[in-house]
């Protein structure tokens, strides 16, 4: 299944940084699509959380 949109967004954008191994230093980037916020967010360098204002 494809990935949710805010996800898909980030990937797209920081993926070369990561493959190419840019970054000064290790980083983690989270992604969370509720408040619920599941899935390691709290021990991330970079959380991202979307909201959805309308339902999907």
């Amino acid at each position: 299944t494809d990935a949710s949109g805010t996800v898909k967004a980030t990937m797209d954008a920081v993926f070369d940084d990561f493959t190419d191994m840019k970054l000064p230093a290790p980083v983690r980037i989270s992604m969370a699509c509720c408040l619920n916020m599941c899935g390691a967010v709290h021990c991330s360098d970079i959380a991202i959380l979307g909201i959805h204002r309308k339902p999907p």
